[in-house]
């Protein structure tokens, strides 16, 4: 039988706690729901004695009974104080015991929160929200990076590097040194952010890294004393020709376990289609953009023609000669004449007669 992994035996580890801490909470549950029983079969008896002695007060004041003597008297007003005194202290106890299970509830939710699944659910949730809120897709390739330190364990700074037909260049970064260890990677042309532009995972546990020898230990001079570098898929993060990685560094050698690595796997595939979600986004508010800058164009060009028409007798091919004539002699767009005559009415005729 071969021995356990380290991560192996860590995530043992952390499952036999949970274990524990999930039993030790329904143990107290149990032992509180016991208790609020107890204390309202102690209640309700005791408004039963209370009902009892108000009875027999009733009962004696109309047979004219003579009132109890003072000792009768003063042992039933103290049998009423150790009562009040005794549902006084089970609210208390009661009180206590829900505060108690407040506490155990906020504590099950943060080992809810702490596991990686839960964190890796919020990083998708916050992403999604970002691309609604994002002004630019270099944002969107921030808010990735962020998350990868905040979700991948063992992650200290993190980068997001894009490729265009072999150029590279850091798109977002988390921190200076990141952007300085990946920059050492451009400058020598190896490393794991450049691999993992084509290869899904690529994991360094320390430097230097055999697989990079010009590289050497440069990363280390930077705080990178391991990485592990992700690729965002071409189809979705950009257009043809490019690619992307998702570089994550450790302050520590090895610093990723194979959770954390399988945890930023995921995470740069949902990154891929977030970006590529931004990207198109962009892409299609500037041909909006450009549409209206068109229509508007269309719009004014179709003002100047008509004012060149009523005011010169033209026909609307002949206004559009004129129009773009004068653009050509004077070296300006077709556009920005037209604009000049719809809004001065200035126009040189020079160019209707040189042309009829």
């Amino acid at each position: 039988m071969s021995a356990s992994s380290p991560d192996e035996e860590r995530q043992w580890a952390a499952e036999k706690r949970d274990f524990v801490a999930d039993r030790r909470d329904q143990l107290a549950a149990e032992r509180d729901a016991a208790g609020d029983a107890r204390d309202l079969t102690a209640d309700a008896r005791e408004a039963a004695l209370d009902e009892r002695e108000r009875r027999l007060d009733a009962r004696a004041a109309e047979l004219a009974v003579a009132p109890d003597s003072d000792e009768v008297a003063a042992q039933r007003t103290e049998a009423r104080a150790v009562r009040e005194q005794a549902r006084e202290d089970r609210e208390e106890a009661g009180a206590a015991r829900e505060a108690a299970a407040e506490a155990r509830d906020e504590a099950t939710e943060r080992r809810l929160e702490a596991t990686p699944p839960t964190r890796l659910a919020a990083a998708f949730a916050a992403i999604a929200e970002n691309l609604y809120t994002a002004d630019s897709f270099d944002a969107v390739l921030l808010r990735i990076a962020q998350t990868a330190v905040s979700t991948v364990a063992g992650c200290e700074m993190a980068s997001v590097t894009l490729s265009e037909r072999g150029v590279y260049r850091t798109a977002a970064t988390t921190d200076a040194a990141a952007a300085g260890v990946d920059q050492a990677q451009y400058d020598v042309q190896e490393g794991p952010c450049l691999d993992a532009v084509e290869t899904p995972i690529v994991y360094a546990q320390s430097f230097p890294d055999l697989r990079w020898p010009k590289l050497a230990s440069r990363p280390v001079d930077m705080g990178a004393h391991s990485a592990a570098s992700y690729r965002l898929a071409a189809a979705n993060l950009t257009t043809a020709g490019t690619g992307g990685s998702l570089n994550t560094y450790g302050g520590a050698p090895d610093a990723f376990s194979d959770e954390a690595q399988q945890v930023g796997l995921i995470l740069a595939a949902h990154a891929s289609m977030a970006a590529g979600v931004a990207r198109e986004r962009g892409h299609l508010q500037d041909v909006a953009e450009q549409l209206k800058q068109a229509l508007l164009a269309r719009d004014v060009i179709g003002q100047a023609k008509g004012i060149l028409m009523e005011r010169l007798k033209l026909t609307p091919e002949e206004a559009f000669d004129a129009l773009r004539h004068s653009s050509q002699r004077l070296n300006e767009k077709l556009r920005a004449v037209a604009f000049t005559l719809a809004e001065t009415g200035e126009f040189d005729t020079t160019d209707v007669r040189r042309n009829r």
